[in-house]
């Protein structure tokens, strides 16, 4: 099916004007607006190759936001990303003081971990802000990459905690997350959280993870620069 055929397909079963968008924002898979009689919606391309199951969810959920119309949605877009690969980003894995490739390599070899090629970099600069919250890595299955955000890369941070994270995204690959009846994503499943606690410095890295949102935002300050 084509994005002219599903768009076609989906007019029909909304049975109101209908404005489409396709986009490939992974952040949000589908948004609608009402606006006038007329609806907006952007769709990811994904969808484009839908089952008509599938689509007949999208309507119920942009009309009523029925949740297993949700969970439906939700499983597609899962099964998309989990079985469909693409090339993954250009990133710098070589930073000011640590090495990111060769973080990689050495927790690979010392856990015995048995990995497809990866490709782990530091993330863009983010925008400093006041400091809530901090993503400290990702795993992204669809480009099988791992992103670790860039604030890590100090002399101050601890080699073992880069270690302990880069181990964490690496055993996503691992054990592969899965979605529960609900469409909600279940990323770490108790066999994923039996090998995490065999990193052999799991608790100095736990408790390292506890105090650091203090440490980065007296660094963002400015105190005690390196």
């Amino acid at each position: 099916m084509t994005m002219e055929q599903a768009a076609h397909r989906l007019e029909v079963l909304f049975s109101v004007p209908l404005q489409i968008t396709w986009h490939e924002n992974r952040v949000s898979f589908i948004s609608c607006a009402k606006e006038q009689g007329k609806i907006r919606l952007r769709l990811h391309r994904l969808f484009a190759k839908a089952p008509s199951p599938v689509l007949e969810a999208i309507c119920s959920y942009a009309l009523t936001g029925n949740k297993e119309a949700r969970a439906l949605i939700r499983q597609m877009a899962h099964f998309h990303f989990s079985t469909n690969h693409s090339r993954p980003d250009c990133l710098e894995s070589k930073g000011r003081h640590y090495d990111l490739h060769e973080i990689a390599c050495q927790v690979q070899t010392r856990y015995t971990l048995l990995l497809p090629a990866l490709s782990i970099g530091w993330s863009a600069q983010v925008r400093v802000g006041k400091l809530r919250s901090i993503t400290f890595g990702t795993y992204d299955a669809h480009r099988n990459q791992v992103r670790i955000h860039p604030w890590l890369d100090d002399a101050r941070v601890p080699r073992y905690f880069l270690e302990f994270l880069v181990y964490h995204e690496m055993l996503h690959a691992v054990c592969p997350s899965y979605l529960d009846a609900r469409g909600r994503v279940c990323c770490h499943t108790p066999e994923f959280r039996r090998l995490e606690r065999q990193f052999l410095e799991y608790k100095a890295a736990k408790e390292w993870e506890k105090k650091s949102l203090n440490y980065l935002a007296s660094w963002r300050r400015g105190y005690g620069r390196s």
